[in-house]
């Protein structure tokens, strides 16, 4: 594995729904009771970078130039375990994400967010996905993250 430089950046757009989803038929795979429909903001976006490094002896979260309280370091970490087993990966990595998105606004940061690191995880291991199959997994860390994939409007 020495040599291999295991990073990437990615850039993912907040959402605001304009139907809301209503709750989850299944909780562990964040999957909605029913359909929502939202559209993609422009100006609203997360840029996350994540770089896998064998001396890390766990995962290292930097949002918006802070270290990720314990809950956030637990929530990513969880997340990126989903990803890391896909992969058949047990690096860790450091996280750099930054924010802008208006916080407390009512512009869910945590939709861009996701998207962002679902993103910058699979290309950085390697994994090619289409946007569907990336959907699926940035759910898992927020369930309007599924929408932030794509951009307009999304069902």
């Amino acid at each position: 594995m020495s040599g291999n430089r295991l990073i990437a950046t990615a850039k993912a757009n907040t959402n605001i729904a304009l139907i809301k989803y209503w709750g989850k038929r299944d909780e562990k795979l964040f999957l909605p009771m029913n359909s929502s429909l939202s559209i993609t903001l422009d100006n609203f976006y997360t840029i996350t970078t994540v770089e896998f490094k064998e001396e890390l002896k766990e995962d290292k979260f930097i949002l918006d130039r802070t270290h990720a309280n314990t809950k956030e370091h637990m929530k990513i970490s969880a997340f990126l375990d989903i990803i890391r087993k896909e992969a058949g990966m047990h690096l860790y990595a450091n996280i750099k994400s930054e924010n802008h998105v208006p916080t407390a606004a009512g512009f869910a940061s945590s939709a861009s967010g996701y998207a962002a690191l679902a993103a910058a995880t699979t290309k950085a291991l390697g994994l090619t996905m289409p946007a569907k199959e990336l959907s699926k997994i940035a759910r898992r860390g927020s369930g309007s993250a599924s929408r932030s994939i794509y951009g307009g409007f999304v069902e």
